[in-house]
């Protein structure tokens, strides 16, 4: 494998530069303008204070834009991002997988075998696992995942959904409530979607989406609220009676697997389109830490371990009205205890808009369609891609910025969903996301439960 660690030894060179970069202008279809201010207030629901540059959008972009991209070139910088090209040795052929023909023991997930290969003959299973208020970490089994994509959900909250397919996890949660944004995850991978209900206005959309989705979902019965998880006599849903609130609600993922496979049946669904590789790429900017901000009061920060080769995620302990102000500790999957870790981290800028906007609600529609800009994160290194995906539903996939579909690293990526304006700032091995919400409309909305990719 390349040594690409070699690499982190120039890390003196770069602590003196600085670049700062913005979200390129939306997508042709989605496209809007807006100078409008976000207003901090008070905890939960303060966000950060930023307003949008209105030279950030002019400034030239630095490559053109492969065929396949409509009309959207790559993430505007005002300065070159510092480059670094990892020592090359001579070495086997490392071992890559994807984005087709994927032997049958190998997840399309990770790029990595199974343990056993009847993990990969039945349909993933995609669980909401919520992220706030501080009382519900460390969650469970989140380490388990093979994706996880965490998201802005409403007044500075993110919320994960994870997906669970090459291994199983005996418990998950506390699971939550579902959102627009959960129908692209459970459509890519044909998945079972587990969620603790929605808002009347999403859940009745859900219900519009068809037969087979709609018996896709696993919501809790009354029956199934009689659950207590035991671990000697596992359930697909239970209550952990042990927590006194709501955030109690757990599944596991080997129950639920047998019990999808009695009631409907089970398959392999094609999961083929991603790319795995032991190889880095051959250059890339250097990144040691990953800060991502979607509000005052919720944050996080991915580090690289030489150790391990890969990024560890810390969580905020505390929120301040002052962003600049951090406290961190490490994210804990308190099912393994261990430090939560990823082989890739995917930033990905996608448009958001405010699909219900009133005094006392807020619901936020991201559509993870067509195509848009990004950057992974692997090996200590950052790369600038592009991700498309189809009108249709299919698979996300990333590109280079030559068009080429984008080698992860075999093992387990996360996913950070912000906003077309969030703000990045790159210093040296730092770079941090600022997340800024949609722009606020004038006046209160509330939509119909129409489709809202229509």
């Amino acid at each position: 494998m390349k040594k690409t660690l070699i690499g982190l030894l120039l890390i003196a060179i770069f602590l003196g530069s600085r670049a700062s970069a913005r979200a390129g202008q939306s997508l042709a279809p989605y496209s809007q303008e807006s100078t409008a201010t976000a207003e901090v207030v008070e905890s939960p629901t303060a966000q950060v204070s930023h307003t949008p540059s209105p030279s950030a959008s002019q400034t030239p972009m630095p490559s053109a834009s492969p065929t396949f991209i409509p009309t959207q070139g790559i993430i505007a910088t005002e300065t070159p991002l510092s480059m670094v090209v990892p020592l090359t040795v001579n070495e086997p052929t490392p071992v890559s997988y994807g984005p087709y023909n994927f032997p049958p023991e190998v997840n399309p997930l990770t790029g990595l075998p199974v343990s056993q290969l009847n993990l990969l003959e039945r349909r993933p299973i995609v669980v909401k696992v919520t992220n706030y208020p501080r009382s519900v970490r460390p969650q469970f089994g989140l380490s388990r995942a093979d994706v996880v994509y965490e998201y802005y959900m409403e007044r500075g909250v993110s919320r994960f959904i994870a997906v669970f397919y090459g291994q199983d996890a005996e418990k998950i949660g506390p699971v939550r409530s579902g959102r627009f944004f959960d129908e692209h995850i459970f459509r890519m991978y044909d998945g079972i979607f587990v969620f603790g209900s929605a808002d009347h206005r999403v859940l009745d959309y859900f219900l519009t989406l068809g037969k087979h989705i709609v018996n896709s979902f696993m919501l809790e019965s009354p029956e199934d609220r009689k659950n207590s998880c035991d671990i000697n006599k596992p359930r697909h849903l239970c209550r952990d009676r042990n927590i006194v609130s709501y955030n109690n609600l757990f599944t596991n993922t080997a129950a639920l697997t047998q019990f999808i496979t009695e009631r409907n049946g089970n398959y392999r669904p094609d999961l083929t389109g991603m790319r795995f590789s032991e190889r880095s790429p051959a250059n890339g900017s250097l990144a040691i830490n990953v800060y991502m901000r979607y509000s005052l009061f919720i944050y996080n920060k991915w580090s690289y371990s030489v150790q391990s080769g890969r990024y560890v995620r810390y969580q905020e302990t505390i929120g301040f009205t002052d962003p600049t102000q951090e406290d961190y500790a490490p994210h804990v999957d308190q099912l393994t205890g261990e430090q939560l870790a990823a082989d890739n981290v995917v930033v990905l800028f996608v448009p958001h808009e405010y699909y219900v906007k009133t005094k006392t609600t807020e619901i936020i529609n991201i559509r993870l369609l067509h195509a848009g800009n990004g950057y992974v994160y692997r090996d200590g290194f950052a790369f600038p891609i592009f991700w498309a995906r189809p009108e249709d539903g299919g698979m996300l996939t990333l590109y280079t910025l030559d068009g080429e579909i984008f080698p992860l690293k075999p093992g387990e990526t996360w996913y950070q969903i912000v906003s077309e304006e969030t703000v990045l700032d790159q210093n040296g091995g730092d770079w941090r996301f600022t997340f800024v919400p949609p722009p606020v409309p004038n006046y209160p909305i509330d939509k119909s439960p129409a489709p809202p990719n229509e």
